[in-house]
């Protein structure tokens, strides 16, 4: 399908024009049923180059949905891939701007983030959202108690529970990338699966109850995506901005059941992301609260793998008194191994658009940060354990190595580069930045101490644990995501029918 691509740069009309001289119903259909026999999706093998990469196909899908008019030409597998050789060709900012260092440092960024996000695999990102969510213990007494993210949550937010939502989004992604009948690839409806099938799930119990979650939370229009689509937008920089498809991957109003351009996209939106916008997507009191929410549980959450290690003593957050009239918290945990003492300061976050966009004054955008926070913490604890002062943190040992550890939500691409670090505050000891992923994968470390793969990511000047860790043996899976796991309908065993009429 791949032809020699056109002269680089493209302009964004260029590729507008060749996209919107077909139909939309059969480009996008052309799309679906591409994106389904190359489900690209989080399969972290070593590949080549594949033109069929879901962000691609996603903008074309968005494109000629929103702007295209219906019963223009039928599209053409070699029409697809002329758009494609456009799409990839298209200008970009670092066109416009001077030579240096940092037009390549954007450029890079703009680009990693992009892509990177359609990389995460499967297992992980749906095990995470209902391990995180829903299966992470918050103590009723708590100082912090959790304001919306109380039993009930997930049916007022999601019209079902978490549960039944992962496995609602298990099941499209199946059916659009693996129905035994090729031509309902790409495609979806609830009415292609038998009524006992449903007793999978927790508490849905009929194609309609589906349907109206469906509805609720995945399912656009082109009559929607036409009044959204941004009439002044900067052609450069589009591409990079939100698409649409992504929080609403499913297109209804078409013949054959809803359309699915991108199944890989279905499963972003059961992502913690995905549900992190799904629950604070407005500046109501209830969206503030949930987001709040899960940003105390993010931190139990990590607290969770911290107990999966053997070798080490964990001591959570402490305050400690500095005066009659101050005290202050520590980071969040310090993990004691026999030869390193492990520093963590969680911060449920992500990158802002503006730094995703590869902004040019990094400084500025990284000083706001909760990064940049993280590390002043961390700074602040260093001092009060060698101070020798301060009896609460007598457990903590002084006379060994320190690293230093700001654990995120969701990957800061490049955080750990001398391009950005420059940028955060200076620190007393090493520090790192890690997302949540990374850290998953990090305490199944089997062989040896997880405590030599975090030395030997720091004496490496390695821009990611993820960079070490083909020289290390891991458990094949994580304890709390494989509990996760088993939680989702139609990735869990299958569970045995009642013997009782079926459900309908």
């Amino acid at each position: 399908m791949w032809q020699t691509p056109p002269s680089y740069p493209v302009p964004e009309p260029v590729y507008f024009e060749r996209v919107l001289r077909h139909d939309p119903n059969s480009l996008t259909r052309l799309i679906a049923v591409n994106s389904a026999a190359v489900p690209f999706a989080r399969n972290p093998a070593p590949r080549g180059f594949n033109p069929l990469a879901p962000w691609a196909l996603l903008d074309v899908a968005w494109v000629s949905l929103a702007r295209g008019r219906d019963n223009h030409h039928p599209a053409t597998d070699r029409d697809l891939s002329e758009i494609l050789n456009l799409f990839w060709a298209l200008d970009d900012p670092v066109t416009q701007e001077p030579e240096g260092m940092k037009r390549w440092e954007g450029f890079l960024q703009r680009t990693i983030h992009h892509q990177a996000p359609w990389q995460e695999d499967n297992y992980s990102q749906l095990s995470r959202t209902i391990a995180w969510l829903s299966q992470t213990p918050y103590p009723a007494d708590s100082d912090d108690p959790l304001e919306v993210i109380v039993p009930g949550w997930d049916d007022k937010l999601l019209g079902c529970s978490l549960a039944d939502y992962l496995g609602i989004a298990n099941l499209v992604w199946g059916c659009a990338t693996a129905h035994p009948n090729p031509r309902r690839r790409g495609r979806f409806a609830v009415d292609w699966y038998p009524a006992e099938d449903y007793d999978q799930f927790d508490g849905l119990r009929s194609p309609s109850e589906i349907k109206a979650v469906l509805n609720r939370h995945l399912v656009t229009t082109k009559n929607k995506l036409r009044v959204s689509f941004p009439t002044d937008h900067d052609p450069l920089r589009r591409r990079y901005g939100h698409n649409p498809l992504r929080s609403t991957p499913l297109v209804g109003g078409v013949p054959g059941g809803y359309l699915v351009p991108v199944p890989a996209a279905v499963l972003d939106k059961a992502s913690p992301l995905g549900l992190y916008y799904t629950g604070g997507d407005n500046m109501s009191k209830w969206g503030q609260s949930f987001t709040t929410d899960v940003g105390r549980l993010f931190e139990r959450y990590v607290g969770r793998h911290l107990d999966l290690l053997t070798d080490v003593k964990v001591q959570p957050e402490t305050l400690v008194k500095i005066s009659k009239k101050e005290s202050r918290k520590t980071v969040d945990f310090f993990v004691v191994f026999p030869d390193l003492v492990l520093l963590i300061e969680v911060k449920s976050t992500r990158p802002s658009e503006q730094l995703r966009f590869g902004g040019p004054d990094f400084a500025a955008l990284l000083r706001g940060t909760p990064i940049n926070k993280g590390f002043e913490q961390i700074n602040r604890s260093v001092d009060l354990l060698r101070s020798g002062k301060h009896p609460e943190l007598a457990g903590i040992p002084t006379d060994r190595r320190m690293i230093g550890m700001v654990v995120t939500a969701e990957p800061f691409h490049q955080i750990n580069t001398p391009a950005q670090r420059e940028h955060l505050p200076e620190t007393k000891i090493p520090v790192m930045v890690t997302a949540i992923a990374e850290l998953e994968q990090a305490v199944t470390i089997t062989g040896t101490s997880l405590a030599d793969l975090l030395g030997a990511a720091v004496d490496a000047d390695a821009v990611d644990l993820r960079q070490l860790f083909p020289q290390y043996e891991f458990l094949e899976h994580n304890a709390v995501l494989e509990q996760g796991w088993s939680a989702i309908p139609f990735a869990r065993p299958r569970r045995p029918r009642a013997q009782s009429a079926a459900v309908i």
